[in-house]
C-alpha cells in the first residue's frame, strides 16, 4: 500500500502548493513559486516518514503472530467460534487504515499535517495500551481495532504527504526509500515479537507496541510543513450570510475532493472493481499461516514464514518499480501475472509436504505481493492521468479495504467449523486468480479518457511547457521572456505574449475535446 498512498499524497501537494509568503490560500505562480530545499532537514523528515510507515504497516502484516497467542488468551469464551471472532480484530484495524485514507488526507488539508500525524500517533498509542488490559475479545475491536485502525490512517497518509514539502527532484528516490520501512520493521518485528512474546507475554507486548507509537508521536514533531494555508476558523460566526458561505464552501470542497468523474473511465472501473475480487483472499495468508503452521508443522518456526515474504516482497517492489517506468512493459499485464501466481501458491499451501516447501511457497508469494503493491500508482497514473490519479487511488483504497476487511475472518470461520485451513487457504486463492481474469476487460473497451479528465492533464501538459519556454528564452536573452531586447534599457514593460498564446492554445483545447452542445 505504501506506493499507492505514497503517490495520492504526493501528487496532492505538488498540485496544491500554498502560497508561503504572505500566509494565504493563493496558489504559487511561477514567479513565487515553493521550491522544495531537496535535502537538509528533508532527510531528518525522510527518516521519521521511513520509521512511521514501518511501525504502521509492520504492526499490520504481523498481526499473524499476535492471532496465536490472542486466540489462546480468549478461547475459553467461546472455543467454538474464537478464530473468527480473532480475525476480525486485525481485519478491523486493516480496514479502517485503508478506508479512511481520503479522510485523512481532507483532515490534513483542512487542519495541518503535524496536528493531525499527532493525534494519530496518540490514538494508536492509546488503542495498543489499552488492548493490554482488556479481558473480553469484542473489546478489543474497539481498542485494537478501530482506535489503532483510525490512528494508523491519521498518521500513515501526513507521513507520506509531507515528503512534497522537502522534495520534488529526489521524491522518487525518497519515497522509495520510506515505503521501505514496511518490509524492514516487518521483518524486524518478525524476530522480536516471539521472543516477547515468550519473555513477558501477550500484556507487556501490546505495552510494548504501544511505545512505539508512543514514539511515533514526538517523531510527528519533525515535520515542519514548507507550504501553509492560513484556517479562517477563528473567523466564523453563526451568522446567516457565513452559515450561507460555510455551506457554499462544503459545497465545492465535497466537489474537490470527490471526482466522480473518474467513475466515468470504464477501463478504471474494471480495473478498481477486478481488484477488488482479488484482493478478497489476499490478506488470509498473512493472519493464519502462522497457526496453520503450528497445527501441521508443530516444532517449526510459523513466524519465520511473515519475514521470508516481507524480504522478497521488498525487492519485488524496487525490481517492479523499475521496470514499470519502461513504455514496452505492459502493467497492467504484469499485476495480472503477480495475481495468478499469488492465488496458485496461495491455493498450494495446503499441500506443502513440509516446512521447507512452505517457505519456498511464501518466498514466491512475497514476490506477488510487491508486484501488486508498486503497480497501484503507476497503473492509476496510466488509467487516468496525472491529474486525476491522486481521487483514483484514494477510491481504491476505500474499496478495497471492505473485501481486505471480510477475507480473514471467514477462512477463520472455515477453521472453527471444519479444525483445518486446508479449505479456507483453497478458497483464498481463487479471488486473486478471478480478479487477475477480469482485468482482461480492459482491452476490450476504448482506452480513451473522459474529455474533462484529459482536458485536465492537457492543460498541465501546457502550462509546464509554457514555463519551460520562457525559462529557456530568459536565460539566452538575460531578459524576460515578455519583453524584446533593448525594452530594459527604454524601460518600455510588455504584456506577456506567452500568456496570449496560451489562451488561444486553451480555447482550442477546450473545442476540440468537450462534447459539443
Amino acid at each position: 500500500m505504501a506506493s499507492a498512498l505514497g503517490s495520492q499524497a504526493i501528487l496532492e501537494i505538488n498540485e496544491k502548493p500554498f502560497n508561503e509568503k504572505d500566509g494565504t490560500d493563493k496558489p504559487h505562480t511561477v514567479a513565487s513559486g515553493f521550491t522544495p530545499s531537496e535535502g537538509g532537514w528533508g532527510w531528518v523528515v525522510c527518516f521519521t516518514s521511513m520509521l512511521a510507515n514501518g511501525i504502521v504497516l509492520g504492526i499490520m502484516n504481523t498481526f499473524g503472530i499476535l492471532y496465536v497467542p490472542i486466540r489462546e488468551r480468549y478461547a475459553g469464551e467461546d472455543p467454538d467460534d474464537v478464530s473468527f471472532k480473532t480475525a476480525w480484530v486485525g481485519s478491523v484495524c486493516t480496514g479502517l487504515t485503508l478506508f479512511l485514507s481520503i479522510t485523512a488526507s481532507i483532515l490534513t488539508d483542512q487542519i495541518g499535517i503535524r496536528p493531525v500525524s499527532f493525534f494519530g500517533a496518540l490514538l494508536g498509542s492509546v488503542g495498543l495500551v489499552a488492548s493490554a488490559f482488556v479481558e473480553q475479545l469484542e473489546l478489543l475491536y474497539l481498542t485494537y481495532g478501530v482506535l489503532l485502525g483510525v490512528g494508523s490512517s491519521l498518521l500513515y497518509g501526513p507521513s507520506l504527504t509531507i515528503l512534497g514539502h522537502y522534495f520534488k527532484k529526489r521524491i522518487g528516490v525518497v519515497n522509495g526509500l520510506v515505503v521501505c520501512g514496511s518490509p524492514i520493521l516487518t521483518v524486524s518485528l518478525s524476530l522480536l515479537l516471539p521472543y516477547l512474546l515468550g519473555a513477558i507475554g501477550l500484556k507487556y507486548t501490546f505495552i510494548f507496541l504501544g511505545g512505539l507509537y508512543f514514539m511515533l508521536m514526538w517523531m510527528t514533531l519533525t515535520w515542519r510543513p514548507q507550504i501553509h494555508k492560513e484556517s479562517n476558523l477563528a473567523h466564523m460566526t453563526l451568522s446567516t450570510e457565513s452559515i450561507a458561505l460555510k455551506m457554499n464552501e462544503c459545497y465545492e470542497f465535497t466537489r474537490k475532493y470527490l471526482n466522480f468523474k473518474i467513475w466515468r473511465n470504464k477501463k478504471y472501473v474494471i480495473w478498481v472493481l477486478s481488484l477488488g475480487v482479488a484482493l478478497f483472499g489476499y490478506f488470509v495468508p498473512f493472519v493464519h499461516l502462522v497457526k496453520h503452521t503450528a497445527d501441521v508443522f508443530p516444532g517449526s518456526n510459523g513466524n519465520l514464514l511473515v519475514m521470508c515474504m516481507s524480504i522478497t516482497s521488498g525487492v519485488s517492489r524496487l525490481v517492479c518499480g523499475k521496470l514499470a517506468d519502461f513504455k514496452r512493459i505492459n502493467i497492467i499485464l504484469l499485476q495480472q501475472t503477480g495475481f495468478i501466481i499469488l492465488g496458485a501458491t496461495t491455493i498450494c499451501i495446503p499441500f506443502a509436504g513440509n516446512f521447507a516447501s512452505l517457505i519456498a511457497i511464501c518466498l514466491l508469494m512475497g514476490i506477488c505481493d510487491g508486484i501488486y503493491v508498486c503497480l497501484l500508482g503507476p497503473i492509476a497514473f496510466e488509467l487516468v492521468g496525472h491529474s486525476n490519479a491522486s481521487q483514483a487511488i484514494g477510491f481504491l483504497l476505500g474499496l478495497i479495504s471492505v473485501p481486505m476487511m471480510v477475507g480473514p475472518p471467514v477462512a477463520g470461520f472455515m477453521y472453527d467449523s471444519l479444525g483445518t485451513y486446508k479449505l479456507a487457504f483453497h478458497v483464498s486463492g481463487i479471488p486473486p486468480i478471478v480478479g487477475a481474469l477480469l482485468m482482461f476487460l480492459t482491452r476490450r473497451v476504448s482506452s480513451k479518457k473522459d474529455p474533462s479528465l484529459e482536458l485536465n492533464d492537457i492543460m498541465l501538459e501546457e502550462d509546464d511547457v509554457t514555463k519551460e519556454v520562457i525559462k529557456v528564452e530568459e536565460i539566452d536573452d538575460g531578459t524576460p521572456a515578455s519583453q524584446e531586447p533593448g525594452d530594459k534599457e527604454n524601460g518600455i514593460i510588455r504584456g506577456n505574449a506567452s500568456d496570449e498564446a496560451g489562451e488561444d492554445k486553451d480555447k482550442s483545447i477546450k473545442e476540440n475535446l468537450l462534447p459539443s452542445k
